[in-house]
């Protein structure tokens, strides 16, 4: 690994791996109790966009390199040599940068699914906000090729096997487009937009006590309109569909066709959805 390779390693991979987690964050700078020191008010900030540190009791910063001489007392070659070991998280950014964003495309297939185990994967994760996916049935790590090139990232699958995909850079959908049921045999159903939304209530869901219940995540807010009869059967349907215009839409055609239909915009408003609120609520409560 050369220089240029090295600093291309992402500062926020490498305080994990020593066991650091961020005090605060915002969507481009995190806080860390200073690695060099003890402290108990976070001095240590981290660009995550342009992948800089700066830890303002020390009055000093750089790149992922200066931080591994700073933390360790390496030279350069020792550095390089202690960096090479997350050459995978590199190579991860690489690849999902180049992922294709478009909705469909007809030179794909998926490799093999597993559980959500790259580390890489899971820090994408907890940067939505979600730590609590291992019990979650639908949610995998795909492997996945598109004309030839090889690709990973976290997918939710549907109905029809088709898997929603995304990462850092990717928003794509693999397999034919279609809703997402998750039966607990309840007579509530909660409907979600998006499958982070739907991580984003389970993921609090223990700690306000709420009922279990079924999940329907449409993947397309436009689906709900193929697929009304599916809520039919339930006593109580709970609507979390997001805070715009269509959702707003969406929202209306289904208290407009069932009467036990509660719109839940409120649990997060004002934000534009439920990821959002949660993301927010981690920040106050950090």
């Amino acid at each position: 690994m050369n220089t240029t390779q090295a600093k291309e390693i992402s500062i926020e991979k490498v305080l994990q791996n020593l066991g650091c987690e961020p005090t605060k964050f915002n969507e481009n700078e995190s806080w860390y109790l200073s690695p060099f020191r003890i402290e108990k008010t976070a001095s240590f900030k981290l660009n995550r966009k342009i992948n800089r540190w700066f830890d303002h009791g020390e009055q000093k910063g750089g790149n992922v390199i200066d931080f591994v001489i700073e933390k360790f007392g390496f030279n350069v070659t020792e550095a390089l040599s202690y960096l090479d070991k997350f050459d995978t998280f590199f190579s991860f950014q690489k690849q999902v940068f180049e992922t294709p964003t478009k909705e469909k495309d007809n030179d794909s297939h998926i490799e093999k699914t597993i559980p959500v185990q790259h580390l890489a994967l899971i820090q994408y994760l907890k940067s939505r906000g979600i730590t609590k996916f291992q019990t979650e049935n639908n949610l995998k790590e795909v492997h996945y090729t598109i004309k030839d090139r090889k690709y990973f990232a976290i997918g939710f699958e549907n109905r029809s096997g088709g898997f929603e995909i995304r990462s850092k850079y990717a928003k794509i959908c693999l397999g034919k487009k279609d809703i997402t049921l998750i039966s607990n045999q309840s007579q509530i159903l909660r409907i979600f937009e998006g499958f982070f939304d739907y991580l984003s209530f389970s993921q609090i869901r223990d700690n306000k006590k709420l009922e279990q219940s079924d999940y329907l995540i449409l993947n397309s807010v436009a689906l709900i309109t193929k697929n009304l009869s599916v809520l039919k059967d339930y006593k109580v349907i709970e609507l979390y569909l997001d805070n715009d215009t269509q959702g707003h839409k969406y929202t209306n055609v289904i208290l407009g066709k069932f009467e036990n239909a509660i719109d839940f915009i409120g649990f997060f408003y004002p934000f534009k959805d439920l990821n959002e609120w949660l993301l927010a609520c981690n920040l106050e409560v950090l």
